[in-house]
């Protein structure tokens, strides 16, 4: 799984046969007083549609970003959530993916630091 960035947005998506999972992020260093999610859309012929609980997806993300954000010192919070609304419904993998595009942030934040740091 790799992590991209298109603009703002943390991208990552992971497939593992007939499973999918997609999440885009964008994170802030300052709390938000809410969080904009973007449902995608994309035709994989109705398989999973309406499968996925919003809230379930929202919460295991919110935990991922936690769980990262100590494991990595950082203070990330969301801004905004995109996923597919047709993907396969496991909070788990969301929360996973949430920590993954976390520690992408940290290395940019490191990488930034170290650029602009007097050698």
């Amino acid at each position: 799984m790799q992590v991209t960035k298109d603009g703002n947005v943390y991208k990552l998506a992971r497939i593992t046969g007939p499973k999918h999972n997609f999440l885009g992020l964008t994170l802030s260093g300052a709390e938000v007083p809410s969080l904009t999610v973007e449902r995608l859309q994309v035709d994989d012929g109705g398989i999973h549609a309406g499968t996925l609980d919003e809230q379930q997806l929202v919460e295991a993300v919110r935990h991922g970003v936690t769980e990262a954000n100590q494991k990595f010192g950082t203070h990330f919070y969301i801004t905004k959530l995109q996923y597919v609304v047709t993907d396969t419904p496991d909070p788990s993998v969301y929360s996973l993916l949430a920590q993954k595009i976390v520690e992408a942030a940290w290395r940019d934040t490191i990488h930034m630091i170290s650029a602009v740091s007097p050698s």
